[in-house]
């Protein structure tokens, strides 16, 4: 019997992964988003009375942290990924965190792809390029957000072969640097009367090219790619870029009759 329980304990702490230990900035007035490779099994807080953390049920790999209060010492939080994969962070109050959405992913999990060719189920060796995409004119026009001298539009909608490519571009008229390290894509119900079940889907793009950060007076583009994406009459697709060090954050909104109307590549 012993012998049996030294051998799953050594399986157990082979199969185990430990990351860094990183710091983390949190405030009693934002919410910190974390976001990881796979669901989260397990979370730890060794201070549960300065701070609270919840996994996120809609999307398992995302965990939302917060103060209580401010605090003054440091305390930590522990996250177990369900690949096995340990997360330890050095958490300390910050009344106005720089990062609000933390992506811990390996490389984002969304490589940046520059001549590698997006081939889906059952595609053609035609299918489009995301560095192709991105070089496109701009198809859409009414799809959009500007706010604090920020204008970010979605060029273009494209179906392919179960693919869905979705372009967006981003032009800063402010005189201040706009960075964005990456786009999230969250599937929202649309809010009907006070008693709506309002529903929320994080998806994850398969791979991207380009980038959403830009300089004073400069245009840039991004291409994403998804696995077959479509929506429901009654959902939508919100895309959100959280500015890194900063407060301008943006949202555009796309409707299922765009995602779902999305033609073939021109």
């Amino acid at each position: 019997m012993k012998r049996i329980i030294l051998v799953l304990i050594s399986a157990l702490t082979t199969s185990l992964c430990f990351a860094q230990t990183d710091t983390l900035k949190i405030s009693s007035a934002y919410t910190t988003h974390l976001i990881f490779s796979s669901d989260i099994v397990y979370a730890d807080l060794s201070s549960p009375a300065d701070v609270v953390a919840k996994i996120i049920e809609q999307n398992r790999n995302l965990l939302a942290v917060k103060a209580r209060a401010p605090f003054e010492d440091s305390t930590s939080i522990s996250a177990l990924e369900s690949n096995g994969t340990m997360h330890t962070f050095i958490v300390s109050y910050d009344p106005y965190p720089k990062q609000l959405v933390i992506d811990m992913r390996a490389n984002h999990a969304v490589t940046q792809e520059s001549t590698r060719r997006e081939v889906g189920r059952g595609s053609k060796a035609d299918a489009p390029e995301l560095s192709e995409m991105t070089k496109t004119k701009q198809k859409l026009y009414h799809l959009g957000a500007r706010k604090y001298g920020i204008t970010v539009m979605c060029d273009d909608i494209v179906s392919y072969s179960d693919i869905t490519y979705i372009v967006l571009s981003v032009k800063n008229n402010s005189s201040v640097s706009y960075n964005v390290t990456d786009g999230t894509f969250v599937i929202e119900s649309k809010k009907k009367g006070k008693r709506a079940v309002s529903f929320e889907k994080g998806i994850q793009p398969k791979n991207r090219h380009g980038s959403l950060s830009a300089a004073p007076g400069e245009t840039v583009k991004i291409a994403y790619s998804f696995d077959k994406l479509t929506l429901a009459s009654d959902q939508i697709l919100k895309i959100y870029l959280y500015e890194e060090g900063g407060q301008r954050n943006i949202n555009v909104t796309l409707s299922a009759d765009d995602i779902n109307k999305a033609g073939m590549p021109k």
